[in-house]
């Protein structure tokens, strides 16, 4: 191919410029819309090689300002569309960045040139509105070099340089390994900015097909496309998991065209292979790669688990021995990681995998991770993982190595989130290990933690670290019971240097998994925050007596100590809010759509189910905040089979941001009554599916951040 990067290779003469190309756009509309953006940002002084950050919902405008700034030969910056404000500015001026492409099919052009937020020490910001004369300084990379954040899950995110070369380079491989071909739609549900996506949108964009963004997690929508005619489905294991069991409940027709769904970014195991085979006809394909790459194996469906299959087009990989060396070719062999690209570049993956007869590979796990144990036998986390997380009760789950890295008998400690803290104790995950693993392979710790954080394409994502708020004044009742209980833990010192959680617990004797939620929602209350451009000393903590009792009961709990007698909670406002008025509404209309045999049942405000041996045709927890407290088990126990449970409450996407007053309100009453586990509505179906019920609809209210979700007993 002659193109010089991705603007050239979508653009070529030889593609026909009526057929479907982005979206509902036709490749000469796309052309169009590029050029105009090019041409007003060419007006607004962008240059080539200045780095702007691109940010936008799962879009085409996305794609569209991804081409022009190509085309101008700037360096697009690809933001995550979810990372929070303080993040964003961090990146943009490790970057260099001075401005930000938003992109927004409300706006006039689809996109806006917006100047970056800078902010100065005393948290205020410095935006202008006028054109910015960025400057790309000595160190500025080359024109239309593509900058990408790398995952959370080694700490602070990284950026990453990919050259115009590098990326079209993987398109190539794509199209040649023939998972991308010219008469293909394919259908990306994956955040636009995350190094996977932008592979296989490169892979599309030189085979000539027709690409489809969708935004991440609207399986709606991905089934809509997939009976419209999408050909390839990119995916990753958890979302693919998800489509596939909402596709095994419903009465469609099978998908007219789909003959591909790739699943990156994660472990695929033989369950998920077969559970796309069960509802569709179709297996799921394996890809591997890393940010700075692109994707390099590839495997059809039907390999075993954690097998990611053979080197793509280009590409050569070798297996390292522990001193660098690479392992001779030919047969069976384990090492570490090393790929060759097609510039002649080595690059060391740093994951340990091994090489069968046939010269499939399979990842036993990052080489930090991997251990070896009891007579030099290999244990791969990924597996681990594979199988615990079908262990009842349990909704997530992240094994990882302890002890020295060069020793051959290292630890494995299993971090899991409950679904139900009965069905799923320690000791009960302890013993499905023990029954469903070899003797070597039994984790020693298992940990229930309240939440894993994971990023946008599912990988575990580091710990934050928390730290006091510039300024931050405990004005409402909620505050106040929160600050108090922070004073009472000791824990302000030590949140003026920053810590995380399982730090903060370790120093103080703390339990960890109950400390967790109790910061989040100190952050979501403005008290502290996880980065260090809006720490500081903070305001006034004046308590006054009436709250001192709730902060007592909430300390007592997060110590591990019998909590005194309930104290009065935090005020509520008075009587139902109208906003709770507007969900029972929903769920009586929802239940008058569906055939319920039996009693109902309604649980307010979040409160545990009452010890009954009743079985009811629906149960509604109505009103509490983020879901049910861990006793989801305790709530399937009340549904007869056919029953439904239904949830409505209030969900938000970050756990560190509760976005009104009430939500506020009730998330700390929620904590001081002993309520550790809240969700957002995606942990929640995890939950859910992990005490074996089977979600079946999940649906925004009127009133952001409310949501309903319901599920079903099986028969």
């Amino acid at each position: 191919m002659n193109a010089a990067n991705l603007w050239e290779a979508f653009a070529r003469a030889d593609l026909d410029p009526d057929a479907p190309a982005l979206g509902d756009l036709s490749r000469r509309a796309a052309v169009s819309r590029v050029t105009e953006l090019a041409e007003r940002l060419r007006a607004q002084g962008v240059r080539p090689a200045e780095t702007v950050g691109l940010q936008g919902p799962n879009q085409p405008e996305w794609v569209l300002g991804l081409l022009a700034l190509t085309a101008v030969g700037a360096c697009p910056l690809l933001l995550p569309a979810d990372s929070p404000p303080a993040e964003t500015r961090r990146l943009l001026r490790t970057a260099g960045a001075r401005r930000t492409l938003v992109t927004d099919p409300g706006e006039a052009h689809g996109a806006v040139l917006r100047p970056h937020d800078g902010g100065t020490d005393d948290g205020s910001t410095g935006a202008g509105t006028g054109a910015v004369d960025a400057d790309p300084g000595p160190s500025a990379p080359d024109p239309g070099t593509v900058v990408l954040v790398s995952s959370g899950s080694t700490g602070t995110p990284k950026l990453v340089a990919r050259s115009p070369r590098s990326v079209l380079d993987e398109g190539v491989r794509y199209h040649h390994a023939g998972l991308a071909r010219r008469e293909d739609r394919v259908l990306l549900p994956l955040p636009l900015s995350h190094a996977y996506a932008l592979g296989w949108l490169a892979g599309a964009l030189v085979a000539g097909a027709h690409v489809d963004p969708v935004p991440p997690r609207a399986v709606g929508s991905v089934h809509s496309r997939l009976r419209e005619g999408a050909t390839v489905l990119v995916t990753v294991p958890g979302l693919a998991r998800v489509l596939a069991r909402r596709r095994a409940l419903t009465d469609d027709a099978p998908f007219p065209a789909l003959r591909r769904v790739m699943a990156g970014a994660g472990y695929v195991d033989v369950g998920l292979d077969a559970l796309w085979s069960r509802a569709l006809g179709v297996g799921v394909s394996r890809n591997y790669g890393s940010s700075e790459t692109g994707a390099v194996l590839w495997g059809e469906p039907g390999l075993p688990s954690g097998a990611v299959g053979r080197p793509m087009p280009g590409v050569r990989i070798d297996l390292l021995d522990p001193d660098g060396t690479p392992v001779p070719g030919g047969g069976a062999a384990q090492g570490e990681l090393a790929v060759v690209l097609e510039d002649g570049s080595v690059h060391r993956l740093h994951d340990l995998a091994d090489r069968d007869e046939d010269g499939v590979h399979r990842i036993l796990g990052r080489a930090r991770l991997g251990v070896v144990r009891r007579g030099a036998r290999w244990v791969s986390t990924l597996e681990v993982e594979s199988v615990l997380r079908a262990a009842p009760g349990v909704a997530d789950v992240s094994v990882t190595a302890t002890g020295a890295q060069d020793s051959d008998d290292q630890g494995l400690t299993v971090e899991y989130v409950p679904a139900d803290t009965e069905l799923a104790s320690p000791a009960r995950v302890q013993a499905y290990a023990r029954a469903e693993l070899a003797g070597f392979k039994v984790p020693d710790s298992f940990l229930p933690r309240y939440r894993l954080r994971r990023s946008a394409v599912g990988k575990t994502q580091a710990a934050p670290a928390y730290r006091l708020a510039r300024g931050a004044r405990a004005a409402t009742m909620a505050e106040q019971v929160l600050a108090a209980a922070l004073t009472e833990l000791g824990l302000p010192p030590l949140l003026a240097q920053g810590g995380t959680a399982a730090d903060l617990a370790a120093t103080t004797g703390l339990r960890a998994e109950v400390l967790s939620p109790v910061l989040d929602t100190a952050c979501a209350l403005g008290l502290l925050v996880t980065d260090t451009f809006s720490a500081g000393a903070p305001g006034d903590w004046t308590l006054p007596p009436d709250v001192l009792p709730g902060g007592r009961a909430l300390a007592a709990r997060v110590r591990g100590e019998t909590a005194p007698e309930r104290p009065d909670p935090p005020a509520a406002p008075f009587g139902p809010s109208a906003v709770t008025k507007a969900l029972r509404a929903s769920v009586e209309a929802l239940l008058a759509e569906t055939a319920v045999d039996g009693s109902l049942l309604e649980i307010g405000d979040g409160g545990a189910p009452p010890a009954t041996d009743a079985e009811h045709g629906a149960c509604v927890v109505l009103g509490g905040v983020h879901g049910p407290a861990a006793g989801l088990g305790s709530l399937a126990a009340l549904l007869r089979p056919k029953g439904l449970l239904v949830v409505a409450d209030a969900f938000v996407d970050d756990p560190l941001a509760l976005t009104d007053d009430m939500s506020r309100t009730l998330a700390v009453r929620w904590l001081v009554d002993g309520h550790l586990h809240w969700w957002t509505t995606q942990e929640l179906r995890a939950g859910l599916e992990a005490v074996g019920l089977r979600v079946e609809e999940s649906r925004r209210a009127e009133q952001a951040p409310y949501a309903i979700v319901v599920a079903r007993k099986p028969s």
